[in-house]
């Protein structure tokens, strides 16, 4: 599983402008903080998966439509 950390770093690298600062060196955790990071992470990490099921739906729609043109045009 990945750290708070982790996944705020992945947030950022990703581009995801809302992503809150970390508290101060040496404060303790905040829950708040980490709460927001978890919430911004998993709607990150549902829209990638949304978007490789429509583009794998794509990919076999494409399939199929490629394999009844070529099944039309050889009768």
């Amino acid at each position: 599983m990945l750290s708070i950390a982790q996944k705020a770093d992945i947030l950022r690298k990703a581009g995801i402008a809302q992503v809150p600062p970390p508290p101060a060196a040496g404060a303790p955790a905040d829950d708040d903080w980490e709460r927001a990071i978890d919430a911004l992470y998993a709607e990150y990490t549902a829209a990638r998966a949304a978007r490789s099921l429509r583009e794998a739906e794509a990919a076999r729609q494409q399939e199929m439509l490629r394999r009844m043109a070529w099944t039309t045009a050889t009768h």
